[in-house]
């Protein structure tokens, strides 16, 4: 990612700064993915109100969380600057000052090292950033608690990666296949027989998100989609993305412009069921069949909804991106530059989220009793896939402006994938000590073999909500906080901003706790008592230790 180059006497490599457009826009396309498309269900069931509240509190959330975990890396700085008796400080007496001379923060400066203090060269000016290698959460894991818990930090780091990849994959290449019956009439994927008079090949015609449900097909698939999403992203893992900050942009571009195009479409098919009735004779006939025995017809709720629990893990792993934040944080200029890049990430992609949320929650819902011809999945890329049907299009297709931002969005998600597989990869090679080869086929080839072999299972929206709850939530939220409080007392840096660390951090676990408990059990007496349980014991982590 940064430049190796050197020059001659003895002058250090030059160095790479991202500034704070590129911070935000690689962030916030890590963000983007899978997660995004469960969310008018998941509105439907928090209620709007809580909904709205519920995304607030995610990006305040991750913003302290990314607060506190550059923080935590760029105090390294002054930590082993007064171990190496270096002078540091004059960073803010000589160095600030000149960026004001050399250029915008906004410029992806090169320069070269001269503080004599730090390595040696007396031309330029050094800028010190925190080392990747010690400073990103498996290198702060090693620091605080040492190289075994080193070890669990980086399986774990695998495992988030891993999770965030799966998830990117299936949506992938479930998109690609929804797209080719749109356009084509049909797709068609390789499966085992279901019967002795059936085939290898299993086609179908329904466009959906789910294209293969219902169609008799296996559950174990290699789809037309899965095989060009397979090719696709392993090839642009050739390719040092961040290096491409252009791409990085346009995909950005691709998904705001995706997302305004599918709340305004999601809002007309709404106003266009309020309008011929559709969903006013439908809560009149449901009623009369209540009264006779029959279901009564869920309405949207606006304050509370039905399931208003099992909407913390999919809200949790729209957030779930700050285990990739180090890389970026690492190659910002200034610390302020980082931590205010990640914040107005999460603000921009929680407006995003709410916006979809919100006004799809309606169509979502009128999925779900029934009232829209053809629709089976409350997935809002089957929510646009659906709008012919509601809006009179040619054969209930919906229009080609449609399809076309269905694959501006795609787009914008297959880039992360080999972020991910990369990430998962080096990991596990320079900090599980897992050899290269083995490395590779758990971090790249693994996981297609995993999409081929649930694409046609129920797993999606099961996989997103407790992978969001059991290892996204924790490795994500709860850890980076637990190393800023710990390498605060490593590194002598204890402050009042420990306390208020250590509040937040308990809170954090004990909810996550608490809301998988309540998923397990669907009891709120269990989940409140480890609330307390988790809360008092995880009050002063540091103290612990």
């Amino acid at each position: 990612m940064t430049s190796t180059s050197t020059n001659g006497g003895g002058a250090l490599p030059p160095q790479k700064f991202l500034p704070y457009a590129a911070i935000l826009t690689l962030a916030a396309n890590t963000m983007n993915g899978p997660g995004i498309t469960t969310l008018p269900d998941v509105a439907v069931d928090a209620g709007l109100f809580l909904y709205v509240i519920l995304i607030t509190g995610s990006v305040a959330m991750a913003s302290y969380v990314c607060r506190r975990m550059v923080f935590a890396m760029w105090s390294s700085l002054k930590s082993y600057g007064k171990a190496a008796d270096t002078e540091l400080g004059t960073y803010h007496d000589v160095v600030e000052p000149n960026l004001t001379k050399g250029g915008s923060e906004e410029d992806s400066l090169l320069l070269h090292n001269g503080n004599p203090n730090l390595n040696g060269g007396d031309n330029s000016v050094a800028y010190p950033q925190p080392k990747l290698e010690t400073t990103s959460i498996v290198g702060q894991s090693v620091e605080a608690y040492g190289k075994k818990a080193g070890v669990y930090a980086a399986l774990t780091m695998v495992a988030s990666a891993l999770c965030l990849a799966l998830a990117q994959m299936m949506l992938c290449a479930a998109i690609l296949d929804g797209m080719l019956v749109s356009t084509t009439g049909q797709s068609c994927a390789l499966g085992l027989p279901t019967s002795s008079s059936s085939s290898w090949i299993h086609c179908t015609s329904h466009s959906s998100m789910k294209p293969y449900a219902g169609s008799g097909a296996p559950t174990s698939l290699i789809s037309v989609g899965t095989v060009i999403a397979a090719v696709f992203s392993v090839g642009m893992g050739t390719v040092d993305l961040d290096e491409m900050m252009g791409v990085q942009y346009s995909l950005f571009a691709c998904l705001i412009i995706s997302c305004v195009r599918f709340a305004y479409v999601l809002r007309k098919m709404s106003l266009g069921l309020s309008d011929e009735g559709e969903m006013m004779d439908m809560t009149a006939a449901a009623t009369e069949e209540g009264s006779v025995g029959g279901e009564e017809e869920e309405s949207l709720s606006w304050f509370v909804g039905p399931n208003p629990f099992s909407t913390v893990g999919p809200i949790m792993f729209n957030f779930a991106f700050v285990v990739t934040a180090p890389p970026l944080v690492s190659l910002a200029k200034k610390e302020s530059i980082a931590y205010k890049a990640l914040g107005m990430a999460c603000v921009a992609m929680g407006v995003l989220y709410t916006m979809v949320g919100c006004v799809g929650a309606p169509v979502a819902n009128a999925v779900r009793n029934g009232l829209i011809e053809g629709g089976d999945d409350t997935n809002l890329l089957s929510l646009i896939l659906l709008s012919g049907n509601v809006e009179g299009g040619a054969d209930g297709r919906p229009s080609m402006i449609d399809l076309f931002c269905i694959g501006t969005f795609g787009l914008s998600t297959v880039a992360s994938v080999p972020v991910y597989c990369l990430l998962a990869k080096d990991t596990l090679v320079n900090d599980a000590g897992v050899a290269r080869m083995p490395a590779f086929l758990l971090s790249n080839v693994l996981p297609w073999l995993l999409v081929a072999l649930t694409y046609n299972a129920a797993f999606f929206e099961a996989f997103v909500n407790w992978s969001g709850l059991l290892i996204l939530g924790y490795s994500n939220f709860s850890l980076p906080l637990l190393l800023d409080v710990k390498l605060k007392k490593v590194r002598s840096l204890l402050g009042e901003e420990g306390s208020i660390t250590s509040v937040v951090f308990s809170f954090l676990t004990a909810s996550i706790s608490a809301v998988i408990a309540i998923s397990i059990t669907n009891s709120l007496a269990i989940a409140g008592l480890l609330f307390g349980a988790v809360m008092i014991a995880s009050m002063w982590p540091s103290q612990r230790n």
